[in-house]
């Protein structure tokens, strides 16, 4: 049995480049949403931004998650993010979820928490979703994590990167490839035994109060392979009218999504939507439903960028 009444909160920022005008919203909004969790049963908290945990070690491994207070993850945060080229939100939350489930398996089973929430917050449909996939139906069908998704439309690519990979010719944006990678993820990897139970860490599954459109479901990947992967039927995962954008670019059925952006004032709206979201995921009881994200939460986050053009497109990428 689990500890009643505690909660672990792992969180992966991405700080790619193509998100360089947006990290300072994302850091101020971190920051607060961490601060919003402050009072009795305060989470434990693991904050990766950027390669905390994707780096590799000496002997080749990678570093373990350290579960810290909320007061010490916060004044852990720097003081001014940096751009940094990978890892993509989808490679960061694959290791993420692997790092917080060895460390939750090393403990004791009345040690662990109640609830495990991870947020993930970066640019959606970038890179390969095979990994995280399976890490993310496989914790939800064993242990009910609640996965949630902001997916930070930052609104451009920088130059240089683009450049450097198609050798100076012109590349299609990220999210010319959102749609065949959220149609191979409809088939979820879960029951292929590639990832170990890691914890007892049963937690409330997380239902919205409307479910999308069968076809939008289907194209996210949330249909018929999120049932399987919560045990249920197809509405378990269901979010309300406009959700599926963000599950579609990600590849991967997570439990809540929303997308942010491309102004930093949406950023900032969808992770205060995003920690209102956490607080009910703890507050409710275990495998009782959580409210998902309301229509007013999703307007107030998808923001334009009112920067000149100029600016917006013609971002260099630097180291």
């Amino acid at each position: 049995m689990t500890s009643p009444g505690t909660a672990l909160l792992a969180v992966h920022l991405d700080r790619s480049s193509m998100l360089r005008p947006l990290l300072p919203a994302l850091r101020a909004g971190l920051a607060d949403l961490l601060e919003d969790q402050a009072g009795p049963g305060e989470p434990e908290v693991v904050v990766a931004t950027g390669n905390d945990l994707t780096r590799s070690l000496s002997d080749g491994s990678h570093p373990p998650a350290v579960p810290t207070s909320r007061t010490a993850a916060r004044a852990a945060l720097p003081a001014r993010l940096r751009a940094l080229d990978g890892p993509d939100l989808r490679t960061g939350a694959a290791r993420l979820l692997d790092a917080v489930g060895d460390e939750l398996a090393a403990r004791d089973e009345a040690d662990r928490p109640e609830r495990v929430v991870v947020l993930l917050v970066g640019e959606a449909a970038v890179g390969d979703t095979t990994e995280v996939r399976e890490r993310i139906t496989h914790q939800q069908a064993a242990y009910a994590w609640e996965i949630v998704l902001v997916d930070v439309t930052s609104g451009g690519i920088p130059v240089a990167k683009v450049l450097a990979r198609t050798g100076g010719a012109p590349a299609a944006d990220a999210r010319s490839a959102a749609a065949p990678a959220a149609a191979s993820a409809a088939a979820p990897a879960a029951g292929t035994g590639a990832v170990d139970n890691r914890a007892d860490t049963r937690g409330a599954g997380s239902r919205s109060v409307a479910a999308p459109e069968p076809a939008a479901r289907d194209a996210a990947g949330i249909g018929e392979a999120a049932a399987g992967a919560r045990g249920g039927t197809g509405t378990v995962l269901g979010e309300l009218p406009g959700a599926p954008a963000a599950a579609a670019r990600f590849g991967v059925p997570a439990t809540a999504t929303i997308t942010a952006g491309p102004g930093a004032a949406g950023v900032t709206a969808a992770l205060a939507a995003a920690s209102a979201f956490v607080t009910r995921a703890r507050a409710a009881r275990p495998h009782e439903p959580v409210e998902g994200f309301s229509d007013a939460e999703r307007a107030a986050a998808e923001v334009p960028d009112t920067r000149p053009a100029w600016r917006k497109f013609l971002r260099l990428s630097r180291p």
